[in-house]
């Protein structure tokens, strides 16, 4: 039963739903999914990957020609995880924290990718405390999933590195975190905690980016002025950028603590650019990186405002990146 529970799951959650039908804790079917993986979930497995990279651009190159058996216990902790959404059973998290304790961690592609095909759905999740850290875990062990959500991980994977070489990976990863701004609307009320960690953990992961080689300055100077673009608005001559400004001014002078240190985690996003702004001739190439918007975020950050006013005046105020 556990098997055609997990085979149901995986159906379901093509779909969108998730909607375990019972939780998969036998250790003898645990076994058997990794030593003889019944074909319909190898099918369903390799269906999930396809969901996933079939969204990118070109992303049928990465497709994987095998896929490891053990992304069926990544399947089964998240099956196991959303049945205890709504019926708690201690038993059944003993047995999913020492299922993804014992789930090895991705250091191939294609590893990376079907953990990620089906690990990408736990952001869908409001789990109680005592089952996060079966999340934390499971995030741990897929890397492409720590820079999806994102969350930082204490040394950069050499997996996701290569991941990150791929057009199709970085351009999935730079639409993801550009939807992580929080609208004006909850801005002006309070960020929520989970975005506020998120663009402090964006900001945190772009700069161990930086911090790692010169060869990631370019996909983080695209992802800033894509960043810069999408958020624009105003006329050609007088561009604002409302969301970023209302940021600085609940950092500054919001009703309250909480709102106040969201927002700066929030702007802690910036911080990466921000770095970059020393050296003006990286940022010239990049047009509609505008000078002021530059200017807009130095101002939330006064200990970086002298280096920017080195800049030449033309980059500051040229009218070609708007």
């Amino acid at each position: 039963m556990s098997t055609r529970s997990l085979a149901i799951f995986l159906h379901r959650l093509l779909a969108g739903a998730l909607e375990p039908v019972g939780p998969v804790s036998d250790s003898a079917t645990l076994t058997r999914l990794v030593e003889q993986p019944a074909p319909v979930l190898q099918t369903l497995l390799g269906a999930h990957v396809d969901a996933l990279i079939g969204g990118w651009p070109d992303g049928a190159l990465l497709r994987p020609r095998t896929l490891p058996a053990t992304a069926l216990w990544a399947a089964t902790a998240l099956n196991n995880l959303v049945w205890a959404l709504q019926r708690p059973d201690p038993r059944l998290l003993t047995v999913t924290l020492r299922l993804a304790q014992a789930l090895p961690a991705a250091t191939d592609p294609a590893t990376a990718l079907a953990y990620h095909s089906l690990l990408r759905h736990l952001d869908r999740l409001e789990l109680a405390s005592d089952w996060l850290p079966v999340a934390r875990l499971l995030v741990a062990r897929s890397p492409l999933t720590a820079a999806w959500l994102p969350r930082r991980e204490e040394q950069l994977s050499p997996v996701l590195l290569d991941l990150l070489r791929q057009p199709p990976v970085q351009v999935a990863l730079r639409d993801r975190w550009l939807g992580l701004l929080p609208d004006l609307a909850a801005v002006r009320r309070t960020v929520s905690l989970e975005c506020a960690t998120a663009n402090a953990e964006l900001g945190g992961l772009l700069g161990a980016l930086l911090e790692h080689n010169a060869e990631w300055q370019p996909l983080a100077l695209a992802f800033y002025e894509a960043d810069c673009l999408l958020q624009r608005q105003g006329s050609r001559e007088q561009p604002t950028w409302p969301g970023v400004t209302a940021l600085g001014t609940a950092a500054r002078y919001g009703a309250d603590a909480r709102q106040r240190r969201h927002a700066e985690r929030v702007l802690a996003r910036y911080r990466p650019l921000v770095a970059l702004l020393a050296d003006e001739a990286l940022v010239r190439p990049y047009l509609h990186l505008d000078g002021r918007f530059l200017m807009l975020v130095a101002d939330m950050m006064p200990h970086v405002r002298l280096k920017l006013r080195r800049m030449p005046s033309d980059r500051i105020a040229d009218s070609r990146a708007a």
